[in-house]
């Protein structure tokens, strides 16, 4: 089998192991699943990318916004500076700007080749808790 199929074999199989059905947390338009998460959506999808001597790999990747871009210059700076120290400081995890949304969004992704069902799993705890964590950080700090 083809590590996208054995990912999206694993997507189907936590959808069954929490009683949801994969097909009604798909979006077509986007080719991504979107789980709920304490307070938090997960968007996950597959990334396949060229990778040197035209070999392809394909990452399971996950966002989940966690705060609105502030649009003043000064807060904005604050918020990125806050993530990058985060980013820095956590394992696992980043965060990433997505401008053309205004979200900044905590990260996880893996190559999926070799990826057993135990570390896709710990990928999705891994960002449920971060989102819902980081979720609250940004609004404690800078929600004002």
């Amino acid at each position: 089998m083809a590590p996208a199929d054995v990912a999206k074999a694993y997507i189907y199989r936590l959808c069954n192991e929490i009683g949801v059905n994969a097909g009604t947390i798909y979006n077509a338009k986007t080719s991504a699943w979107y789980f709920s998460s304490g307070s938090s959506t997960i968007e996950m999808f597959l990334t396949t990318i060229e990778s040197g001597q035209q070999t392809e790999r394909t990452f399971v990747r996950c966002f989940a916004p966690i705060c609105a871009i502030p649009d003043d210059t000064k807060k904005k700076l604050a918020v990125f500076q806050a993530a990058l120290e985060i980013s820095t400081d956590r394992m696992g995890i980043k965060l990433s700007a997505l401008m053309d949304k205004g979200l900044l969004c905590v990260v996880t992704e893996r190559d999926i080749d070799g990826m057993d069902y135990q570390e896709f799993i710990t990928i999705v705890r891994d960002i449920g808790y971060w989102a819902d964590h980081l979720k609250n950080y940004f609004k404690t700090h800078f929600d004002r």
